[in-house]
């Protein structure tokens, strides 16, 4: 993650699944194990990296011409997910 971390980095628009996949097991990890502090404080940074990468891709267009930000004002659906949304599906489970 360190890359990730780094200002000047820019993800590809194909890794915007691998980020909302990443984010969602972090998420199940923190609801589902026991964790130390700093295994929580870890898993928050991690969180935090990924969510900072999704929105940098919010603005980059797809193959279609819209941006993931665009369609997610639209009826369409779209891929662009946050965490709360990743957080209010796995609490339903």
């Amino acid at each position: 993650m360190a890359c990730a971390r780094c200002s000047f980095y820019v993800p590809k628009g194909s890794s915007l699944e691998q980020i909302i996949e990443g984010k969602a097991n972090l998420l199940r990890m923190k609801q589902e194990l026991p964790l130390t502090e700093e295994e929580v404080a870890a898993v928050d940074d991690g969180l935090a990296a990924l969510d900072a990468l999704q929105q940098k891709l919010a603005d980059v267009p797809t193959p279609a011409g819209p941006t993931p930000r665009q369609l997610q004002g639209s009826n369409q659906p779209t891929a662009f997910v946050s965490v709360q949304t990743i957080q209010k599906k796995s609490l339903r489970k």
